[in-house]
């Protein structure tokens, strides 16, 4: 049985998340929130069901809802999904923030 590779902006959000100490997330009531810098912003479902951010937004069974400076930016689960793909907000961008996060930086 062939196997999916877990696409490269969910596995630094894991990475992230370790490196913050988050774990369990089906065991929480709602989605893992998270401003990884002063641009970006991640809400993570750990349920099998569909589960609201705190502003109401409904995120799929594990997948991951991404605000850029407070737009809806991105939706998305381990194997793959769709960001936005402006000059500022695109994935490069996100995963360079990410990697700033993970490293400790700041933008």
């Amino acid at each position: 049985m062939p196997t999916k590779q877990v696409c490269t902006v969910f596995a630094k959000i894991a990475d992230l998340a370790c490196l913050l100490g988050v774990a369990n997330l089906n065991q929480r009531d709602d989605c893992w929130e998270y401003q990884i810098d002063s641009h970006w912003f991640i809400a993570v479902n750990g349920h099998e069901t569909p589960t609201k951010t705190k502003d109401g937004i409904e995120v799929e069974p594990f997948g991951c809802y991404v605000k850029f400076n407070g737009w809806p930016a991105g939706l998305f689960n381990p194997f793959g999904g769709a960001i936005a793909a402006g000059t500022l907000a695109n994935e490069d961008a996100f995963i360079k923030a990410l990697d700033n996060a993970i490293q400790g930086e700041t933008i």
